[in-house]
């Protein structure tokens, strides 16, 4: 018997499949405009993003907004069941494919890149944390893969007290009427599509 996240994760994906490649760039383009004039973008030196996976919109232009910026970037790599974030210095990779057949950053040599968090103690500004998702409603519910990486993150963070502004990256066609929702998953602190951006209140 199938739940109702994993119906709900089927009609989205058969949804998302039948979308021309051309809305998902589009989307990003407009997208990475209104989180450019976030504040809680607009006042971080450090971002956490994602690299888009086919069916889902386009993170090349946050991207590249944020290293125009000067902002430091981690991008997530997927190591059994959690994700770790490394830093990386070029919106150009290298990358490799990782879990699922998603995009991650090349991590080779003996020395790893910075990772995310580094430390236990976080004396800056919440950290914006650009999260994918199938499907989101207006209350901050999210529906993801299915696979629990981001709220096992979320998570993490919290043990260690640093604080993340979560903000939903998606379709304005993924925004949904409510997202059936567990008592551990998480709430997004704001959304943002390519027809605007509003925080949860």
């Amino acid at each position: 018997m199938t739940s109702p996240k994993q119906e709900l994760r089927r009609t989205l994906r058969k949804q998302l499949a039948e979308f021309p490649p051309e809305l998902f760039q589009s989307e990003g383009n407009r997208a990475a405009k209104f989180m450019a004039g976030f504040p809680a973008w607009e006042n971080a030196s450090t971002v956490l993003l994602f690299l888009s996976a086919p069916g889902e919109i386009e993170t090349a232009p946050l991207l590249n907004l944020a290293f125009k910026q000067g902002k430091k970037v981690f991008l997530p790599k997927v190591e059994g069941e959690a994700a770790r974030f490394f830093r990386i210095t070029s919106a150009a990779g290298p990358w490799q494919t990782g879990a699922f057949g998603i995009r991650e950053p090349l991590i080779a040599g003996p020395e790893l890149p910075e990772e995310f968090p580094s430390r236990s103690e976080w004396t800056e500004n919440p950290v914006p944390m650009v999260v994918p998702g199938m499907a989101f409603d207006r209350q901050g519910n999210r529906i993801g893969h299915g696979k629990g990486y981001y709220d096992r993150f979320f998570a993490k963070l919290e043990g260690l007290r640093i604080p993340c502004v979560k903000v939903a990256l998606c379709l304005e066609q993924q925004m949904i009427k409510r997202v059936p929702t567990e008592s551990w998953d998480k709430k997004m602190d704001a959304i943002c599509t390519g027809a605007g951006l509003f925080v949860i209140l």
